[in-house]
């Protein structure tokens, strides 16, 4: 058997604009990474109007306008995906299978029925996290070192596939074992167009559209992660409501609350520190007690 780990990137929420994807055998190593580039026939938008976009995908409007139309590449992909030898594997793997089915039924082409298996799923199940996270989020909770061009198709592809990896190398699985163990985590293709259930830095996003002219980022330390989502989501919005942005990302804020769990997060800070970087800091009580 081979594995074919991929990912879809659409110009407007449905519309196809790439279609990347890797290959490998039973020990992961990796037979092919294309990134197939497609004409949506429709205009980049990835945002409502007026609104700040959520994510910047990997080609210029421009470059996909050169491209061919999903319909050239649908026997391409049909033939990979339907492949009775291949297994597939996604990060919301049916949110992609709808975006096929939908783009299948805009050009007046068979659908395709497929059975994948969820990474997202399996990442939030095995590790019991409060919630479905990013495929970014994962892939640093589970500290995989390779940088990748996310919104990249091909990109997305090989990192859905090394968390994979990872994550039965930490749990002494096997690719074998998933059907068994993880059954739940199996997603069949229908002809709808599933709703995808937004993930934590969705939420964050929807937030934040609430409000302007947010000035200094804020990112916290390990503890602040340990806490409810909705405790999470709380406090980021009395965030924006006091004028201040949120960040993830430790190296793209300028302020950083700390607090008594000293882990990855605040190790990950104190070595900026050493690099040079400066941060204004906060004990954790004492921030939220003048947020809130």
């Amino acid at each position: 058997m081979k594995y074919v780990f991929f990912d879809i990137e659409c110009s407007n929420g449905h519309d196809i604009c790439s279609f990347g994807y890797c290959l490998v055998d039973s020990n992961f190593k990796l037979i092919k990474k294309e990134d197939i580039v497609i004409n949506p026939e429709s205009k980049i938008n990835l945002a409502p109007k007026g609104k700040r976009a959520r994510i910047e995908l990997a080609y210029s409007q421009e470059y996909f306008m050169k491209q061919n139309p999903f319909d050239f590449y649908y026997e391409t992909i049909a033939k990979l995906l339907t492949d009775k030898k291949h297994i597939l594997f996604g990060h919301s793997i049916a949110s992609d299978f709808g975006f096929l089915n939908h783009a299948c039924r805009r050009y007046n082409l068979p659908p395709l029925k497929l059975k994948g298996f969820d990474s997202q799923k399996l990442y939030h199940i095995i590790y019991k996290t409060d919630h479905l996270e990013s495929l970014e989020k994962i892939v640093e909770e589970l500290d995989i070192e390779k940088q990748f061009i996310y919104h990249k198709s091909s990109e997305d592809a090989e990192a859905t596939m090394l968390v994979l990896k990872k994550i039965i190398i930490e749990n002494n699985l096997s690719l074998t074992d998933l059907k068994e163990k993880y059954s739940e985590c199996i997603v069949e293709s229908n002809s709808e167009q599933p709703k995808k259930k937004a993930t934590f830095n969705e939420k964050v996003e929807l937030l934040r559209e609430k409000y302007s002219n947010l000035k200094l980022k804020v990112a916290f330390s390990d503890g602040f992660k340990k806490l409810p989502t909705k405790e999470q989501l709380l406090i980021i919005e009395k965030l924006f409501q006091n004028g201040y942005d949120y960040t993830n990302k430790i190296f793209d804020c300028e302020i950083f609350v700390f607090d008594d769990v000293r882990a990855k997060r605040y190790k990950y800070y104190n070595y900026l520190s050493s690099r040079g970087r400066k941060f204004k800091t906060f004990n954790y009580d004492e921030f939220i007690k003048n947020l809130i």
